[in-house]
């Protein structure tokens, strides 16, 4: 939109830029782990106008996501547009069209209420806890993958983990080092393929013919 000279209020509830990827974010909605890495290779994952350092690895690390976003955000002169620690209240529609948006300011508690013709939701799904409910009884610890940082504390354990995606076989490979005995379980099965296949990012092995198959065939 900057780009475009279409004027916007942008806001955030956090003190920083990044969301999922600001490790320990103060807005309380990061999913990051210690050993988060990205399963999508640098050169699929970066802007058309900003390329990733050469000297970042194939898959980055959490922090050197959120280090290219803040470079983004710079190069681009996006840090003067974001109004940080700043709550959406209500986004209410208006019968003459368009929406009243009410903010909060968490610094100084003041509110205020804007309209807007339209609105965009950009605050993602990693915060949002989606926790299984199964049939009898379990006395041990249950943990979230949202709410999980490191192996600490489970040494020696017996742990399950309920998934197989990005997040739940990361953190079966991180636990099964110190848990007593790690077990994966899923409602179906998943084909589970390594990061780089014959010298190359995975991902670059698509193309554009594959990406039409059906879903199925490529699962």
């Amino acid at each position: 939109m900057a780009e475009r000279g279409v004027p916007f209020d942008w806001f955030e509830i956090g003190s920083g830029i990044g969301g999922n990827w600001r490790y320990g974010n103060d807005n309380g909605r990061s999913a990051a782990y210690d050993s988060l890495h990205i399963d999508t290779s640098k050169d699929r994952m970066a802007y058309s106008d900003f390329p990733m350092p050469e000297e970042f690895p194939n898959y980055l690390h959490h922090s050197q996501v959120l280090e290219y976003f803040e470079s983004y955000a710079e190069r681009f002169a996006l840090n003067d547009r974001v109004t940080l620690r700043t709550r959406v209240e209500r986004v209410d529609p208006l019968d003459e069209g368009g929406y009243r948006v009410t903010v909060e300011n968490l610094a100084t508690d003041e509110r205020r209420s804007e309209r807007y013709s339209d609105v965009l939701v950009c605050n993602g799904h990693h915060w949002c806890r989606r926790m299984p409910d199964f049939p009898g009884t379990f006395d041990g610890e249950m943990l979230h993958s949202r709410d999980y940082r490191n192996p600490d504390g489970l040494e020696g354990k017996v742990v399950l983990v309920l998934g197989v995606g990005n997040s739940g076989v990361d953190i079966a490979c991180d636990v099964a080092p110190v848990a007593a005995r790690t077990l994966l379980a899923s409602r179906r099965g998943a084909h589970v393929i390594p990061r780089h296949l014959l010298g190359r990012p995975t991902d670059k092995w698509t193309t554009p013919a594959s990406s039409r198959l059906p879903l199925g065939v490529q699962r």
